[in-house]
């Protein structure tokens, strides 16, 4: 199975959102946080249990698109994409608000938008392994 922009995309935001998912909710466990504040990775990110559950199921999904191949990694990183620009414009309008129930902040934002970039930008825009002429 041929490794394409779409398997490859997949495959590091799925690093990725493993990593600040397990550090997040790792993070969030400390009982003497307020769960709805959260904590700050690296004194920056905002995250809480609720958004590193978020975080974790999206890199699951995100391998499983990148291990399964093309047809899967494509819909995939559109889709969680998507999902990430909502969740990034969401953030702009409820932090630091009572609605802000992922204890988002201006640094998880841009982690949201960069991740939809990439994400949309390769299931959108890289070639399908059907459309591409022979090589040579």
């Amino acid at each position: 199975m041929p490794m394409t922009p779409n398997r490859i995309a997949a495959g590091l935001a799925a690093l990725v959102f493993a990593v600040v998912g397990a550090w997040g909710l790792t993070a969030s466990l400390d009982p003497a946080l307020d769960p709805i504040a959260g904590a700050l990775l690296a004194s920056t990110l905002g995250t809480n249990v609720v958004l590193a559950a978020v975080h974790l199921a999206l890199a699951i999904l995100l391998a499983l698109g990148g291990i399964r191949g093309e047809s899967l990694a494509r819909p995939l990183n559109v889709g969680v994409g998507a999902f990430l620009l909502v969740l990034g414009l969401f953030g702009l309008f409820v932090a630091g608000t009572p609605a802000n129930v992922f204890a988002l902040n201006g640094a998880a934002n841009v982690l949201h938008f960069a991740a939809s970039s990439a994400l949309l930008a390769t299931g959108l825009g890289a070639p399908r392994l059907d459309r591409v002429g022979p090589q040579g």
